[in-house]
C-alpha cells in the first residue's frame, strides 16, 4: 500500500511540473508571437527556434532587472525592443558599436572659447530641453547601418540652423554617409566635411538609404551650411552643462549595457569606456530620486527607450564618456 502511495505522489509530482512546464512554454509562445507583430520579425523555420531562444534568455534579464526596479533597487527601466531577439555582438556589429569612435589629432576643429565671465556670475539653469524648445527634428532609426555618426552630425546641424535662423531643417544623413565616409566614420570628420563640401543637403533631397553609394551631394539643395567646429573641454561635464545651455551638442558615449534600455536615469557603472555610439546631448535636468541626468536623442527609433531618448546620469565621473568627445559647429 506504501509503495502505491509513493508511486502516486510521484505521478502527481509529474504531472504538476509538466503542467507548470507547458504553461512556461505557452506563455513564451504568446510573447514571442506578441513580440514579432510588434516589431515586423520574420524568420525562416530554421532561424526561428534560435531567435526564440535568444529572445527567451534576454527576457529573463529584462524582467530579472525590473524586479529589482520595482523594489526601487535600479535607477532604470529595461523592455523590450527591436534588438530583444539579437545576442550583443549581432547588435554591436549592425550599429557599428564594436569599433571605437575616437578624435584624430588631424581633424580641423577648436576648442570652444566662450567667455563665460562675460556674464559674471553665470548661474546654471536646473533644467533644459531643447526639444520642448523646437529646435529639435523628431527621431529617426538609422537601421543596421553603422551611422549614428552621420545622424548625431546632422542633428547639431539642424539644430544649430534653428537657433541662427529660426528655421528647422531636415538634413540628409545619406549625404554623409556617401560623401563623408572614412576609416572612422567620426563625428568631427563630419562636420569637417560639411564645411568643405560646402554645405548638407536636405533630407528630402538626398533621402536616407544606410548603403553607402555614390555622392550626389548639390549645392542647390544645401539646408544648412558650417563655418567652424568647436569642441568642448575634454571630460569636463560643468563645461558641458554650460555649453548645453547655449545649444545640442554632438557627442559619442559607450553603447554597453544600454540595449535593453527603456526608461528612467540610466546610471551603471559598467557602462563602458568604448567611444562607439554617437548621439545628440539635448537638454539636461534633474530627478528627485535618481539625481542629475543628461537628456540624449539617439538614431535607434521611436520604439527604444523614452521615445528614441536616453536619460543618462550627470556629474558620476563622466558616465559613458559622455563629455569625451563633445562637438557643435557654428552654422553660416
Amino acid at each position: 500500500m506504501r509503495v502505491l502511495l509513493v508511486i502516486g505522489c510521484l505521478v502527481v509530482i509529474a504531472g504538476c511540473t509538466l503542467g507548470r512546464a507547458t504553461f512556461a512554454e505557452d506563455q513564451l509562445e504568446t510573447e514571442w508571437n506578441s513580440y514579432k507583430s510588434e516589431f515586423g520579425k520574420i524568420y525562416d523555420e530554421s532561424e526561428e527556434w534560435l531567435r526564440k531562444l535568444i529572445f527567451r534568455d534576454n527576457k529573463k534579464i529584462i524582467d530579472a532587472h525590473n524586479e529589482r526596479w520595482a523594489a526601487g533597487d535600479e535607477s532604470y527601466e529595461m523592455g523590450l525592443n527591436q534588438f530583444s531577439d539579437m545576442l550583443p555582438k549581432e547588435i554591436s556589429e549592425r550599429l557599428g558599436t564594436d569599433a571605437e569612435i575616437g578624435l584624430d589629432e588631424d581633424v580641423e576643429v577648436d576648442m570652444e572659447s566662450y567667455d563665460w565671465s562675460d556674464y559674471g556670475d553665470f548661474k546654471m539653469v536646473p533644467s533644459v530641453n531643447w526639444t520642448h524648445m523646437g529646435a529639435v527634428t523628431p527621431v529617426a532609426f538609422q537601421g543596421h547601418f553603422n551611422s549614428s555618426w552621420a545622424f548625431a552630425a546632422a542633428g547639431v546641424t539642424e539644430s544649430r540652423q534653428f537657433l541662427k535662423s529660426g528655421k528647422l531643417p531636415v538634413l540628409s544623413k545619406q549625404n554623409l554617409v556617401d560623401c563623408c565616409r572614412g576609416n572612422d566614420n567620426m563625428v568631427p570628420r563630419a562636420l569637417v566635411c560639411i564645411k568643405k563640401l560646402g554645405g548638407i543637403d536636405t533630407e528630402e533631397s538626398y533621402p536616407y538609404r544606410g548603403l553607402t553609394g555614390k555622392c550626389s551631394f548639390k549645392r542647390k539643395y544645401v539646408g544648412a551650411r558650417i563655418d567652424k567646429i568647436f569642441r568642448v573641454n575634454p571630460g569636463n561635464e560643468q563645461a558641458l552643462a554650460r555649453s548645453v545651455t547655449r545649444g545640442p551638442i554632438a557627442a559619442v558615449i559607450s553603447f554597453t549595457g544600454l540595449m535593453h534600455y527603456k526608461s528612467g536615469v540610466y546610471n551603471d557603472p559598467h557602462c563602458g569606456e568604448k567611444s562607439n555610439y554617437a548621439v545628440l546631448i539635448v537638454g539636461y535636468g534633474h530627478c528627485k530620486h535618481f539625481g542629475d541626468y543628461w537628456i540624449l536623442k539617439t538614431s535607434l527609433g521611436p520604439h527604444w527607450g523614452e521615445n528614441g531618448y536616453l536619460r543618462l546620469a550627470r556629474n558620476k565621473n563622466n558616465l559613458c564618456g559622455i563629455a569625451n568627445n563633445a562637438l557643435y559647429p557654428e552654422v553660416v
